[in-house]
């Protein structure tokens, strides 16, 4: 028996857990984008709030949505991974329970990538609830140029990760070894993969509204990471080996420029987490 079965263009992927507050503006700028042919496919990591009954009553109503909810807490990561492996699109987009997008993201990104099969993914200028629009400490800016040149102009600076929900093509995603990575910076190692692989793009048109409350934002990011003794001197360790990895073939002043790039970055989160941890002590007395 022959499948007709006809894929969606796009394939978004909503990793939640006891993400009620937000959940149902986020899915109301979903549902009610101006490109109607995707799916989303929500992961639910047994929530104990109202998400469930959030999320079942909006794919009652459409269609493109498929719930899921986990047995268990699997973990953010586990739950990234799990959305992507079912996206059936040509393009995926992660998208955040706390993350709202305008309503014709999705159209102008995706045609834009239509036209350009040498960017591996685009979006639209990204900030942080209640901040303004700057593609530099955002981390949103197009990269363009050679492979050396592209790796070198991400690292350079410290930066949100805004392009991590840009709208990326799906079959490379899917090959980055980096998604269930575990460890600080996991999410700019998915990102450096992907910008190996070609350009990307930050549109003029339409915007990301980021949650100013995410995991990044928390203040306990360098010590939840922190695993051995090499941490507190390397908190990008394994980002490190990455970019090693990415770069190797580089002309030789494109890595000594990477690697003081690297330095500084561990340099600025040893700073920061000292900080973080002095405030904390103040704090209890």
């Amino acid at each position: 028996m022959t499948n007709n079965r006809v894929l969606p263009a796009i394939s978004i992927g909503l990793p939640v857990f006891n993400g009620a507050k937000d959940l149902q503006s986020v899915l109301e700028s979903l549902t009610q984008q101006t490109f109607k042919d995707f799916e989303l496919i929500i992961s639910d990591n047994a929530s104990t709030d109202s998400t469930e009954n959030i999320c079942r009553e909006y794919a009652r109503r459409d269609e493109r949505i498929r719930y899921i909810r986990q047995s268990r807490n699997y973990g953010a990561g586990a739950n990234f991974q799990y959305v992507l492996n079912e996206a059936q699109g040509k393009y995926f987009m992660w998208a955040a329970a706390d993350d709202i997008r305008s309503l014709n993201f999705l159209e102008i990104n995706h045609n834009f990538l239509e036209r350009h099969p040498d960017y591996v993914c685009s979006t639209s200028p990204v900030k942080f609830e209640g901040s303004n629009f700057n593609p530099i400490s955002m981390g949103d800016a197009s990269l363009n140029g050679n492979q050396a040149e592209r790796i070198g102009a991400f690292m350079l600076g410290w930066h949100a990760n805004g392009r991590f929900y840009s709208l990326m093509r799906t079959s490379l995603l899917k090959d980055c070894p980096y998604i269930t990575g575990h460890f600080l910076g996991a999410d700019w190692a998915v990102m450096l993969y992907l910008i190996s692989q070609g350009k990307t793009y930050r549109h003029s048109d339409g915007c990301v509204v980021l949650g100013r409350y995410g995991f990044s934002n928390c203040g306990t990011t360098f010590k939840y990471f922190r695993k051995s003794w090499i941490h507190w001197f390397l908190p990008f360790f394994e980002l490190n080996g990455v970019v090693f990895n990415i770069s190797k073939n580089f002309p030789i002043p494109h890595k000594a420029l990477i690697l003081k790039y690297l330095l500084i970055l561990n340099f600025r989160a040893v700073y920061a987490s000292a900080k973080s941890e002095i405030k904390k002590k103040l704090i209890r007395f």
